[in-house]
This record gives C-alpha cells, sequence and structure tokens, in this order.
C-alpha cells in the first residue's frame, strides 16, 4: 500500500470528478513564521484539492478573557489566519475544545476574522442550532455536504451560546443520514481521541466506521496530535488523524510531524488517497525529503495493520489506558479538595474539579478512565500493560530524530 504515499482503490468509474485536500490542527500563537511562508513548500498539494480543508484550532481574540477550564486557553493572532488564506484553504474546520476558550464572544470574533479573509467556516456558531448545521458545497457541479463536530470538552454550544458543536452520536449519525438524501457526497469531519496515542480507541474506530454506514463517503477525525492510520471501510475514507499541520508551541518528535491529505473523488466516493508526509518548525512546514518517505510508508503500514484486527485494537487502548488512565484519575483525584462541596463560589476549588468534570463529559477522557478500571477490577493491569513497549516504538519516527 501507499506507493509513492498514493493508494488506489479502484479505476474512477466515469472518471475523475474533483479532489478534496484536507490538513490537521493550525494554531500559530505568537510563533515567528510570515503568512505567505508558513505552508508555501506544501501549498502545491494544498491547492491540488477543488475542496480544501483545515482544522483551525485557536481562538483570534483581540482581548483575551479565558473561561475556566483543565487544559490551557489558547490565542493566536489575528492575522495568523493569513496563514492558511495564503496557502489556499477555503473551508475552516472549528468544532474543537479550544474555539471556545475565550468565551462566546471569542467564538463569534474568531468566526468574523476567518470570514473576512474568505473562509468558510463550520462546527461552530451563535447559536448551537448555528454550530450543528452543515456546510453546503461545490466541486466541479457536485454537491458536497461538510458535517463537523467535536467531543464534549469545554466551549461547547448551547441553544442561546456561542460554541463548538457537540458530538452526540445519535443526532449526529442522522443528520449524515439526512446530508446523504440531499448531497451527492458527504464528509464528516470530528474532532477526539486520545492525545499523542498513535492508534484510535475501539470506541473512535466503531463511530467512525458508523458515519461511513450512515452514508459519509469520507471521515476526517483530528486532535490527537500525533498520525494515526487511515482505512477503506465500506467504500468510504476513513481517517483516524493526521496529526498537527502547525502548531508550533511545542517541540517533540510526533507534534511536530504529520500528513495533508488529498481525496480524488468518482461516481461513488473516494477512489484514491494521496497523503503528503512532513515536519513543521517556529517558522514552516517542510515535506520530508525523497529518502524518508519510505520511512513514513513503512511507519504509516505498520499504524494502519491493527485497524483490521479487533482483538489488537483492543489489547492496545487497553494497554495506553495502563498508564494514561491511571494518570488522569489519580491527577484529578489529587486536585479535588476537602469540602469541595463547601466553597462551589471560590474560583479555585472549582478550577481543581473541573478536571474531573471533563473526564465524564469527554467522551474519550471517559473511555480510557472506564477501561482503566476494568482493568483494575479484573486484575489484568499488569497484563494489559506489556504492549506498552510496542505503543512506545511509535513515538519517535525515524525522520525525526533530530527533535528527540
Amino acid at each position: 500500500m501507499f506507493e509513492n504515499c498514493i493508494q488506489k482503490y479502484r479505476e474512477p468509474e466515469g472518471g475523475h470528478l474533483f479532489s478534496v485536500v484536507l490538513a490537521g490542527d493550525v494554531c500559530p500563537g505568537d510563533a515567528g513564521g510570515e503568512a505567505a511562508d508558513v505552508l508555501r513548500e506544501v501549498g502545491g498539494f494544498i491547492r491540488s484539492g477543488d475542496i480544501r480543508i483545515v482544522q483551525w484550532e485557536t481562538p483570534t481574540v483581540a482581548k483575551e478573557e479565558p473561561i475556566p477550564k483543565s487544559g490551557p486557553n489558547l490565542n493566536s493572532p489575528s492575522d495568523s489566519a493569513d496563514i492558511v488564506r495564503e496557502a489556499g484553504f477555503g473551508v475552516a474546520l472549528l468544532a474543537n475544545n479550544h474555539i471556545g476558550d475565550h468565551g462566546g464572544a471569542g467564538v463569534s470574533e474568531t468566526i468574523a476574522q476567518l470570514r473576512s479573509r474568505g473562509l468558510e467556516t463550520v462546527g461552530a456558531g451563535e447559536t448551537l442550532a448555528e454550530a450543528v448545521r452543515p456546510l453546503s458545497l461545490r466541486a466541479n457541479g457536485r454537491s458536497v455536504m461538510l458535517l463537523n463536530f467535536a467531543e464534549n470538552e469545554f466551549g461547547m454550544a448551547d441553544a442561546d451560546r456561542p460554541g463548538s458543536a457537540p458530538l452526540s452520536p445519535l443526532c449526529n449519525l442522522q443528520q449524515t443520514r439526512e446530508a446523504a438524501k440531499n448531497a451527492e457526497f458527504v464528509i464528516v469531519a470530528l474532532h477526539g481521541g486520545h492525545e499523542h496515542n498513535p492508534f484510535p480507541s475501539p470506541r473512535l474506530q466503531e463511530l467512525c466506521r458508523a458515519f461511513a454506514d450512515a452514508g459519509a463517503d469520507l471521515v476526517f477525525n483530528c486532535h490527537t496530535h500525533c498520525p494515526e492510520g487511515v482505512e477503506y471501510y465500506h467504500g468510504a475514507q476513513i481517517v483516524y488523524s493526521p496529526g498537527n499541520l502547525y502548531f508550533p508551541k511545542y517541540r517533540r518528535p510526533l507534534w511536530n510531524t504529520g500528513y495533508l491529505v488529498r481525496c480524488g473523488f468518482d461516481l461513488h466516493g473516494v477512489y484514491e488517497l494521496g497523503l503528503l508526509p512532513y515536519r513543521f518548525d517556529q517558522r514552516k512546514v517542510t515535506p520530508l525529503g525523497k529518502s524518508e518517505r519510505p520511512l513514513f510508508k513503512r511507519y504509516m503500514e505498520r499504524l494502519c495493520a491493527p485497524l483490521a484486527d479487533p482483538e489488537r485494537m483492543r489489547k492496545l487502548f487497553e494497554a495506553w489506558s495502563t498508564r494514561y488512565g491511571h494518570n488522569y484519575l489519580s491527577g484529578v483525584l489529587k486536585e479535588i479538595p476537602q469540602g469541595w462541596d463547601e466553597c462551589l463560589e471560590d474560583s479555585e476549588a472549582v478550577g481543581r474539579l473541573l478536571g474531573l468534570r471533563n473526564l465524564f463529559t469527554c467522551e474519550s477522557h471517559h473511555d480510557m478512565i472506564r477501561c482503566y478500571l476494568r482493568l483494575v477490577e479484573e486484575h489484568r493491569v499488569a497484563e494489559a500493560a506489556e504492549l506498552l513497549p510496542e505503543i512506545a516504538s511509535f513515538g519517535s519516527p525515524e525522520w525525526m530524530a533530530d527533535l528527540k
């Protein structure tokens, strides 16, 4: 598979219709790259798509007013959106766990900034109804419906509150079925999963496949900050995570690498998948060189192999949960103050409870804690942890040795 980073599933029936290019998380922050230069070296690949979609994972507010939450409150200068505009992206995915980091007003300001630069937005809005509304697109005369949802962390939209489109599987699957009736092609973009885990959880894989069965031709997930595998499932393309596109806040092997996605569509959906692997630093995104691409190809094949083996996926997730489920749970329990129920007006005490709140409401966090506690119950923590070295072996790709 992935001959020259291209996987062709069949000859295009009726010929090639159009291409869709998708990219992972972008959060420029205060990085020093010039807007026109950051994505210049991958710009040709991006502009090869008739529809060009990017995950925009940051507010762009002039005045920061961080909401109470667990995890960081991100922000980027408003002109940082020029990075994706200059590269040719036309659509910004906004369903994520950071778009609401500065409240509803920050969501509205960010949407306005992106739209003023000619980008269409989906996955966030002034109300819940607006946030979950699909975006109607056209490519080569064909109708395409794009839906965008995020796991339930912070900054979610409500009936009268701006925010991100929350994942609600039964409703979202019904929306997908309706979209498939009203458009020729459907793309579902999600934001969820376990940060730094090179494999999706069994629940996330099941969810992505359910969207495919509901009528999505392409299911695209972000959030993990590391590359994950891809699979062709019942004629639909699933991308579990391409990693970050440009998120120069940190410098780590997996954080600073990823791949761009290009899907070729024919009359029946995706017939071809192309990937462009890259690395990035503070100033720009650089495609992997010719000598590095065979290493990426082998890496992707290793990532994809377990996706067809449910038992293997279960065991890999159990192994992951033995470490990170334990860490999450221990960290939260340690932070809960004594007599917390007597000081609910104290912002510091409430802030320490929000980590616990996130374990219950975020689907991926809940998955991991539930899995870890089940392993405790079954006295299988040590047994499950035996696969941790295999997972760790994905943490330092050969072409990222300089970032170890």
